[in-house]
């Protein structure tokens, strides 16, 4: 898939995530197969006032900096920051629908001022040479479903690609995401279209391409725990029907992985606090692993996290070779 003047090797991305999509997250992402990754949702405002740090590293390569704020001339000069940061590609969010983002009319707000998208895009697309995108809601509520009239606009104002949540702001994360509309903005525009929403295994990800004809599959939570769902040596595994893929060893050795990119990124203090939030996403689905995480929770120490999360892995598959069908 070309991405305006960007090449990119896989049509399966990394979604933004607040909290979640750090360095560490995105190049273990990419080291699974991930095609392109997104900084987590970058503040404008703080950007431009510094108050906001902006590290990429090269070995994580494509990135885009994903910005959120509604003032077109921050916007704009946050937009050039990235650029200059060696951002490969950047990102408008307008589709968040976090209430402390909408209030200051940036997120899924923007979606209910049609001529501020638009002033937004051409002072940006004015100023940076890379690659423009933006991310979107299906609308503001059920009454005001306007993903496809935003599109049509944002690609006159000469975007390179358009990635669709299709839930509306009022329903957050609830309910179920409508595909049919990736399919109708596919339509609708030249442009690529990137479909998100309940993406939870490659075989759901084959079948939204299929399904609406999108031209890429961005995917958010699936991702948490679960970085093979990058990987296209593991097209052919049953992971939506079976504990047993990943094996629990490979899962420890991601674990390990995982670890020193972060401690790599943070230093030690900060990467033990962060593995542990990671742990309960890794162990995801395995017998015991409620008490598992619960256990690992309370461990501070370095050595005594790493023998607990060693121990339980190959006793989860000694006991998972042992009983397959469990």
């Amino acid at each position: 898939m070309k991405l305006g003047t960007l090449q990119l090797n896989r049509e399966l991305f990394l979604a933004p995530m607040a909290g979640i999509t750090d360095y560490p997250f995105r190049r273990l992402a990419k080291e699974h197969g991930c095609g392109l990754t997104f900084t987590e949702m970058v503040s404008a405002d703080g950007l431009i006032r510094k108050n906001t740090l902006l590290r990429i590293e090269g070995d994580e390569r494509p990135v885009s900096v994903q910005l959120f704020g509604s003032n077109s001339q921050v916007l704009t000069e946050a937009a050039g920051i990235a650029e200059a940061a060696g951002a490969d590609a950047v990102d408008i969010n307008m589709g968040c629908p976090a209430e402390q983002v909408a209030k200051t009319g940036a997120g899924a707000e923007l979606m209910r001022s049609p001529e501020k998208v638009k002033k937004i895009l051409l002072e940006v697309r004015r100023v940076i040479k890379i690659p423009l995108t933006i991310k979107i809601r299906s609308g503001w509520d059920q009454d005001q479903i306007n993903a496809v009239e935003i599109s049509k606009m944002a690609e006159g104002c000469g975007i390179d690609a358009i990635t669709l949540h299709p839930r509306t702001r009022v329903q957050r994360f609830r309910g179920r995401a409508d595909w049919n509309l990736i399919g109708e903005v596919k339509k609708a525009v030249h442009i690529p279209v990137i479909g998100n929403g309940d993406v939870t295994s490659l075989a759901l990800a084959k079948k939204m391409r299929e399904d609406t004809g999108c031209d890429a599959v961005m995917i958010g939570k699936g991702a948490l725990g679960n970085p093979w769902i990058f990987n296209p040596e593991d097209s052919e595994h049953p992971k939506e029907r079976s504990a047993l893929w990943p094996p629990a060893e490979e899962r420890r050795k991601v674990i390990d992985r995982h670890y020193s990119l972060l401690q790599y990124f943070y230093g030690e203090e900060r990467a033990l606090r962060e593995i542990r939030r990671h742990v309960v996403w890794y162990s995801r689905g395995l017998p015991s692993s409620a008490l598992f995480r619960g256990t690992v929770m309370g461990i501070q120490n370095k050595e005594a996290l790493f023998e607990a999360i060693t121990a339980y892995f190959n006793e989860t598959g000694r006991k998972m070779n042992a009983n397959p069908s469990q």
